[in-house]
């Protein structure tokens, strides 16, 4: 069995390995001004002017036709306006961690449908039944499994077994068969991961902690429950999977009872959930 300390510098040295971008400067300074409800239109625009890439999509999105404007936007303040604070907030971020996947392969691609699926779920059900902070919840959801890709680059271990075993599995999660192989999981590399980001505790831990099978109280318990079921939804509707894991309804996750989730009708719901992701598919 792997010892504490080697599995954290072992992690450690496939991080560096990888060489993992750093998240970019625009999304660190939006992730400062995720709870500020007095944040500025001029300040969310002079983030993300300084990122052209950014802002392109910004304008493209407030010109597409979900918006439904008559005139062309030529403006990013005006885009911001249209799109709405939040709303570009999340954006930002979800462009940012988009940057992260270089090489764009078949695997990367369902990943990153994944991590935005169960950021959507996270923030939709925190805000639909007044659950979290849905900014914080978004962010949870976009990077639990961020830690999957430095296991997949890494040439330190042979991450593309466990990835062959998973898709041809109905029953299995990855962070089983990571943990029976390596003796370490995603979760640990995340870990990793956002601590060297400096990201806020409180996300590190419950994305550390999103795959437990209890949840203590308070907010990272919570956190850490939302991220939980929003990951099993998206593994229910087969999002970022090629086969779809169903093992426990969802009624009787633990996550759901924890959170009391008030969901009757359970079709409805997936429906609705489908829906959003179908809206953002085209913009990442």
């Amino acid at each position: 069995m792997i010892l504490e300390q080697e599995k954290k510098f072992f992690i450690q040295d496939m991080i560096e390995e990888v060489r993992l971008e750093a998240f970019p400067q625009a999304a660190n300074q939006i992730l400062k001004l995720l709870n500020d409800e007095n944040v500025s239109i001029f300040n969310l625009s002079k983030v993300a002017s300084h990122d052209t890439y950014i802002a392109a999509t910004l304008m493209r999105l407030a010109n597409s036709p979900f918006y439904g404007v008559k005139n062309k936007i030529t403006d990013l303040m005006h885009a911001i306006s249209i799109i709405g604070l939040d709303s570009v907030k999340r954006l930002i971020l979800t462009i940012s961690a988009r940057s992260i996947f270089k090489d764009y392969d078949v695997f990367d691609k369902l990943l990153w449908e994944h991590m935005i699926a169960v950021a959507i779920i996270s923030q939709t059900i925190s805000f639909k039944f007044n659950l979290f902070n849905e900014n914080i919840s978004y962010v949870g959801g976009l990077l639990h499994d961020i830690g999957k890709t430095v296991m997949y680059k890494s040439k330190q271990i042979h991450y593309k077994s466990i990835v062959e075993k998973v898709n041809s599995s109905t029953n299995m999660l990855s962070i089983n068969a990571e943990t029976d192989v390596y003796g370490f999981n995603h979760c640990d590399v995340a870990k990793e991961i956002l601590n060297l980001w400096n990201f806020d505790s409180l996300i590190v831990e419950a994305v550390y902690l999103h795959h437990d099978k209890t949840f203590t109280e308070g907010n990272l318990g919570k956190l850490a429950a939302i991220i939980n079921f929003s990951d099993y939804v998206a593994n229910w509707l087969s999002i970022g999977r090629v086969k779809p894991y169903r093992e426990t309804p969802l009624q009787n996750l633990e996550s759901f009872n924890y959170l009391q989730i008030p969901i009757n009708d359970i079709e409805a719901f997936l429906q609705e959930i489908l829906k959003r992701i179908d809206l953002l598919r085209d913009i990442f």
